[in-house]
């Protein structure tokens, strides 16, 4: 994604840059920030991803787009700061919505795919 962005490896000022626009939500209208209750047990990680996955499949329903952001998690205590969240929840990822840029550079990005026999087993 650097290269098609244009920014070179190494290039340590440029890719601060980039990854700073996490934290305005790529300029998206929209800035949701998601949490989960300390106390939960890990079968509730599996039905959060599948309430984003349905939020993002939604969005996109609706004509809208997403793009989930785990950099947001890196930051928890300055989100709980700044939205009041009491510390009994992780944060766990922020989400942009809004309508995509067709002509921003960064959404021609198309990463490679693996086969999927390169990362599932089927057995008979």
């Amino acid at each position: 994604m650097y290269v098609t962005l244009g920014i070179a490896r190494g290039d340590r000022e440029k890719s601060k840059a980039y990854r700073a626009t996490n934290y305005d939500f790529f300029g998206a209208p929209v800035g949701l920030i998601f949490t989960i209750e300390r106390k939960l047990e890990i079968g509730s990680w599996l039905d959060y991803g599948m309430f984003l996955q349905t939020i993002m499949l939604a969005a996109r329903g609706r004509g809208l787009h997403t793009c989930p952001e785990a950099a947001i998690a890196s930051y928890p205590d300055i989100v709980r700061r700044e939205l009041g969240i009491s510390s009994d929840n992780m944060v766990i990822c922020g989400m942009a919505m809004g309508y995509a840029n067709p002509q921003a550079i960064v959404n021609t990005f198309q990463p490679p795919r693996i086969e999927l026999s390169d990362y599932a087993v089927f057995l008979d």
